[in-house]
């Protein structure tokens, strides 16, 4: 009869892959300091935010949360390595309230002897996560800058002219060579992933056979989709383990929101130009507040909008005053510019266009209008 597999959960980290439903589960030892478990409504496990805005840390001692393999926590596909990507490193709360929060302390190890006292520790957290932060800040910010450097030259983010129409996987294979970042994988334990026949959600191993699984499956009760689970208490093995399965994905890109500049995933359309990140339970991401901010505030000052008024006003007047027949087909050819032209500034005002990019369109689409040739047509 099968088994569950013997993966630490009481100490390390693990982590898990599932590139089909744009997941990933792991499992690591939590400092509940104002975290919130949440159950949102498309995950099946809990995912941990924080619970609202952190100023300071308000008592010293905090209980430890454990979680075990077959209740691990879950995120988005690509959320780790998009956290450390955005993560404040600089000092203690930052560093808590945009990363270690979420992921705990167990990954310092790597750089921090305090860190591998971590849970037999009694004192004051503050004062165990200062000390931890003080011996691990620079490795932490050395590897932050490596991993931006990759991901940066992949992605196109850098905005070189070196590469850029080469396939984002080459890329990658490319630079990890070249940067040793292969490196970084040394001190991580593979595990068979074995969660799907363990016998949980009521399906018995010994009295399994195609039907019940075909059931199961549909049910969503057994997915055999999911990774290996990588366990490691190195976080540089981690953080490079979850850049190359998003790396090596060629239906997965990142891209930097162009309105708080962080680093993101689309989950849609790669045109998506908002990230969706939040960090505490109630917060709006710029997906949901930024584009309709942005549109309010700044559309009197958008040049496109301006050109779209003006050429409007200037078309309509001359079909008004007979210079264009409102029968022809150049009154036809402005009626779907106009359309057109509408649909590009709704795109931008949901966020799916950049202001650069309305831009050029409008000025163009303009310029072609007032070079319109019936004869040509």
């Amino acid at each position: 009869m099968f088994k569950s597999p013997v993966i630490p959960s009481s100490h390390g980290f693990g982590i898990w892959f599932n590139k089909k439903e744009k997941k990933e589960y792991y499992v690591t030892p939590l400092t509940n300091c104002n975290l919130a478990f949440v159950q949102n409504i498309n995950n099946k496990y809990k995912e941990v935010l924080l619970a609202n805005e952190m100023s300071k840390f308000a008592k010293s001692n905090y209980s430890i949360n454990y979680r075990d393999y077959a209740h691990p926590l879950e995120e988005r596909y690509g959320m780790f390595l998009i956290r450390f990507l955005n993560a404040d490193f600089s000092d203690v709360l930052s560093s808590y309230t945009t990363f270690f929060a979420f992921y705990g302390t167990e990954l310092l190890k790597e750089y921090s002897n305090t860190a591998k006292k971590s849970y037999d520790y009694s004192g004051n957290f503050f004062e165990f996560l200062s000390a931890v932060h003080k011996e691990s800040k620079d490795k932490i910010i050395e590897l932050q800058t490596q991993i931006k450097d990759c991901v940066d030259f992949v992605y196109n983010l850098d905005n070189s002219e070196f590469y850029k129409d080469e396939l984002s996987h080459i890329k990658f294979i490319a630079h990890a060579l070249r940067n040793d970042l292969y490196n970084y994988t040394n001190q991580t334990n593979i595990y068979f992933n074995t969660l799907f026949v363990n016998g949980t959600d009521g399906l018995k191993p010994n009295l399994a056979n195609p039907t019940k699984v075909r059931k199961s499956i549909k049910d969503g009760k057994l997915n055999y989709r999911t990774s290996n689970i990588y366990h490691s208490s190195y976080l540089s093995n981690i953080v490079f383990i979850s850049l190359e399965e998003i790396a090596m994905n060629t239906y997965v890109t990142i891209k930097k929101c162009q309105n708080c500049g962080k680093y993101f995933i689309p989950t849609s359309k790669e045109s998506e130009i908002y990230c969706d990140i939040i960090y505490y339970e109630k917060e709006k991401s710029c997906r949901i507040k930024g584009a309709a901010e942005t549109f309010k505030k700044n559309i009197g000052e958008v040049d496109a909008y301006k050109l779209y008024k003006k050429t409007y006003q200037r078309i309509l007047m001359q079909i008004q005053r007979g210079k264009i027949n409102p029968y022809s087909e150049k009154a036809t050819y402005f009626t779907q510019w106009k359309q057109k032209a509408q649909q590009y500034l709704k795109r931008y005002k949901k966020g799916k266009l950049s202001e650069n990019d309305l831009n050029e369109w409008m000025q163009k689409s303009v310029d072609n209008f007032d070079k319109y040739d019936e004869k040509h047509i």
